[in-house]
C-alpha cells in the first residue's frame, strides 16, 4: 500500500503526528525528494469503500489524481502546518538515521493512478488541500 490518508483524525494534519514532526524539523527531504506519494482524504476513502460494495470485485487505487514528489508535498505541508521549510539530508545520512524504508519512500516511491476507481466507482476525490496553490496544471 502506498497511499497516505489525510484529514481529521489522521497523521497528516496540522495537529497530527506528522504536523508535529514537521514543526520540530524531524521530517527531512531526503536526497532530491523525488519519491512520489499518493494521498487520499479520509472521507473520500470512506466513500470509495462504500461505493465498492456495489461494484465489480477487484483492486482499486483510492488516491487523489495528482501524486506528488516528496520535495513538493512536504514543503507545501510544512508551510500549511506553520513550520519552516523542511531540512534536507543526503540518502546516506537518512539511511543511517532512519533506515532503508524512509530512503525508499522519499526517493523511489511511485505514485498510483486512480483511473479504475474513477471509472468503476465514479470516484472523484478532492485535491490535496495543502498543495493546491503549488500546482502548475
Amino acid at each position: 500500500m502506498n497511499e497516505f490518508f489525510y484529514g481529521p483524525g489522521t497523521w497528516y494534519t496540522r495537529e497530527g503526528d506528522i504536523g508535529d514532526q514537521v514543526r520540530q524539523q524531524q521530517v527531512p527531504i531526503i536526497g532530491e525528494g523525488q519519491g512520489v506519494y499518493s494521498f487520499v482524504h479520509i472521507d473520500d476513502a470512506a466513500g470509495a469503500t462504500a461505493a465498492a460494495l456495489d461494484c465489480p470485485p477487484g483492486a482499486y487505487n483510492i488516491v487523489d489524481g495528482n501524486p506528488s514528489p516528496q520535495h513538493l508535498w512536504l514543503t507545501a505541508f510544512a508551510r500549511a502546518a506553520g513550520a519552516p521549510a523542511p531540512p534536507r539530508v543526503s540518502e546516506e545520512e537518512a539511511l543511517r538515521a532512519s533506515g532503508r524504508d524512509a530512503v525508499y519512500y522519499a526517493t523511489r516511491l511511485r505514485g498510483a493512478s486512480n483511473e479504475k476507481a474513477r471509472r468503476e466507482l465514479d470516484f472523484r476525490p478532492r485535491p490535496l488541500e495543502w498543495i493546491l496553490d503549488q500546482r502548475s496544471d
